[in-house]
């Protein structure tokens, strides 16, 4: 299921930090699969707060292991069901 919060980190992940979304899904792993560093990581949560109004802190980013983590977090902190 498509919706917003999905459709902006899809935005982020492709807009904001240079990546091909052809292989990503929600098992992708943030560092492993995907390669994010710290500066990536520092990108993404500034870009999260601009796109939807979440706030996260770098540990909270960092802690999120695949873009599912990510997208469920953000979830949580925007008070939006899965």
């Amino acid at each position: 299921m498509s919706d917003n919060i999905t459709e902006a980190l899809r935005g982020i992940l492709e807009e904001d930090l240079d990546l091909a979304l052809g292989d990503v899904t929600r098992e992708s792993r943030l560092i492993d699969d995907l390669g994010l560093d710290s500066v990536a990581f520092a990108i993404g949560v500034v870009a999260i707060e601009e796109r939807l109004g979440v706030k996260l802190s770098e540990k909270e980013l960092f802690e999120s292991k695949t873009v599912g983590d990510l997208e469920d977090l953000i979830r949580a902190k925007a008070g939006t069901p899965a």
